[in-house]
């Protein structure tokens, strides 16, 4: 969501703040729906989501308060193309 808002020209200290406050919720909400349900996700997966939102969130804002927005939309281009990369050789491997 973050490349595709930044792409349509977002401020980018907007744009980060507000997505990663959204996948907060949605990490807790799916965490919850995970334990509510009961269904066969290993409890470490939810903790998992739950702490990597809470601790990536304000990271994430720190972050977008001390650096140049050309230099977020760098690095958000760069942490995206290579994610994709590597799934890409995954997947052919």
């Amino acid at each position: 969501m973050t490349s595709t808002l930044l792409g349509q020209g977002r401020d980018p200290r907007t744009t980060i703040g507000t997505v990663n406050s959204a996948e907060f919720f949605i990490a807790l909400a799916t965490g919850g729906a995970f334990l509510v349900l009961g269904t066969a996700v290993a409890g470490e997966t939810v903790a998992g989501l739950v702490l990597g939102g809470v601790l990536m969130a304000p990271f994430a804002a720190w972050l977008t308060r001390h650096l140049p927005a050309r230099l977020l939309l760098g690095l958000v281009g760069t942490v995206v193309s290579s994610i994709s990369a590597f799934n890409l050789l995954r997947s052919l491997a």
